[in-house]
């Protein structure tokens, strides 16, 4: 019976994201398309980095990074620059246009959901932020340790 139990709990969670997310979507009437941000987000917290570099962080395939790669280029958001340890390859570096872009999506995400807790309890903002945090981690790979 527990096995039931934790299976109907981890859907009501993934469909309480998807809802999440979607809400996001739909209340901070955003133009990029949130691929496009999750990748500015990977680039503006790192050192430059390689299209391939670039799909394993964010977990995607390098063909549909390479396309939204090619499109932040051209819209100013990003530049290829020459990795200075192969000159053969090139880096991915944000704009500060890109940085903007990012910091707007990431700003009016953040209104959404200060809207959506407005009522909520201090305790039960920071449980809830506390949680999230938890799950993110969990969610988030990790070299695996070794047995010494």
């Amino acid at each position: 019976m527990q096995a039931h139990k934790s299976v109907t709990e981890g859907r009501q969670v993934l469909e309480a994201v998807i809802d999440i997310l979607s809400g996001l979507k739909r209340h901070a009437m955003e133009r990029e398309n949130p691929a496009t941000v999750f990748l500015l987000r990977h680039l503006r917290d790192s050192e430059p980095r390689r299209v391939s570099e670039l799909a394993e962080c964010s977990r995607l395939d390098v063909s549909t990074v390479s396309r939204h790669v090619k499109s932040l280029e051209e819209a100013g958001h990003l530049v290829r620059i020459e990795d200075p340890d192969d000159k053969r390859a090139c880096l991915l570096r944000i704009t500060p246009g890109g940085a903007q872009l990012y910091d707007a999506a990431m700003t009016a995400r953040c209104a959404v959901l200060e809207r959506a807790l407005g009522e909520w309890s201090a305790p039960d903002r920071r449980l809830l932020a506390g949680l999230m945090d938890r799950l993110a981690e969990d969610l988030t790979p990790h070299e695996p340790r070794s047995r010494s």
